[in-house]
């Protein structure tokens, strides 16, 4: 039997104590029945039965990507999909290159799977851009996927539309497959809300309801990729249990009302975004690539000494969590979350600076 030891952010994400003030916590503050009626409206009588639920919800999704229903899996969050990406493709002794910083669970499924990781740096000083150019250097015989996210986590930066094809170029050279996290891509607008499944077969996009609506509690995710992958993952999926029926349903409706909860969603998101930035932008003690997307940021900390204990300090004296940079590679950042309400944000990042000063004021005095 294998085991499948968390990750250990997924551990320390599950165990930590409860703050007053979350900016730990990546999903987007939870639609209300207010603000979604859609959530408490009886369930129609042309509605799909449980055995075509999974027929309905594919057509919903592939609607919203653009794309063919045979192209969308569905599974338990983007978490799932991500899971079924690396089930389908990567076998023991395998190589998969993942972004570095990035989402450590996705590496850890990887190991699981007998794979080597290999890190594909993403730079501070190029606003945590992808190099096309370092990705082909970084590739070997035994590569088999790259792991991106778009927009980035834990940065929020974008991959720009060039960047993309030329990633996928570089893809289709070395046949490989590039796994796109597309989890936060729901927050932008425009053209940018092209799945880059839709660019390439190479491709392979996730995303889910959670992080860009609000709707955690659904556990809807789905990946997007060329129909003979898509079909691979379906083959996945078929040993793992999928979401209650209930669950669908209630994804079904959300997809019907997307553009309301999207509305909702990019209030929030642009406001909180704007105050996370002028808080942040005037200070001296830390470094910060503003996020173009998502509704995460991720700053570097130049006057304090040891991270860690400064986040333990935040959260015991002051009620407020953030996630130790160190689960990304990054022992000298924070990730801070703004997905939350306005309030609870604004006292959060109140809490935060007042640690940074005491923080900068004990660096002072120990010199």
């Amino acid at each position: 039997m294998i085991a499948w030891p968390a990750a250990p952010y997924v551990s320390w994400a599950r165990t930590r104590p409860t703050p007053r003030y979350d900016l730990a916590a990546s999903d987007l503050l939870p639609a209300t029945v207010h603000e979604w009626p859609g959530m408490l409206e009886p369930v129609p009588d042309h509605a799909p039965t449980a055995g075509n639920l999974d027929a309905a919800l594919a057509a919903a999704i592939a609607a919203h990507c653009g794309v063919l229903a045979e192209q969308v899996v569905l599974a338990v969050g983007s978490s799932g999909a991500n899971f079924l990406a690396l089930a389908a493709l990567v076998r023991p002794g395998d190589a998969v290159i993942v972004e570095d910083p990035g989402h450590a669970p996705v590496a850890a499924v990887a190991r699981q799977f007998g794979a080597d990781v290999i890190p594909l740096v993403r730079q501070q000083h190029c606003g945590y851009a992808v190099d096309p150019e370092a990705l082909a250097a970084a590739i070997t015989p035994r590569t088999r996927l790259v792991v991106l996210s778009r927009p980035h986590n834990p940065t929020g930066a974008l991959i720009d539309a060039r960047a993309l094809e030329a990633l996928a170029e570089v893809a289709e050279r070395a046949r490989i497959h590039v796994l796109v996290d597309e989890v936060y891509l729901d927050t932008l607008g425009g053209a940018s809300l092209t799945p880059a499944a839709c660019l390439s077969d190479r491709f392979i996009s996730t995303s889910s309801l959670t992080k860009a609506f609000g709707l955690d509690g659904l556990r809807c995710g789905w990946a997007v990729a060329a129909p003979a992958v898509a079909a691979r993952m379906r083959a996945a999926r078929a040993v793992l249990a999928p979401a209650p029926a209930p669950s669908q349903r209630l994804a079904l409706r959300a997809l019907a009302d997307l553009a309301l909860l999207a509305d909702r969603a990019r209030r929030i998101i642009v406001g909180n975004r704007i105050r996370l930035q002028r808080t942040l932008a005037s200070r001296g003690d830390l470094v910060l690539v503003p996020p173009a997307g998502g509704t995460v940021a991720f700053p570097e900390l130049l006057r304090v000494g040891d991270v860690d204990a400064f986040v333990d300090r935040l959260l015991v004296e002051h009620h407020t969590a953030v996630v130790p940079g160190r689960f990304f590679g990054q022992p000298r950042h924070i990730r801070i979350a703004f997905g939350m309400g306005g309030e609870e944000l604004a006292l959060g990042l109140e809490a935060l600076t007042s640690a940074l000063d005491a923080a900068a004021h004990l660096e002072t005095l120990r010199r």
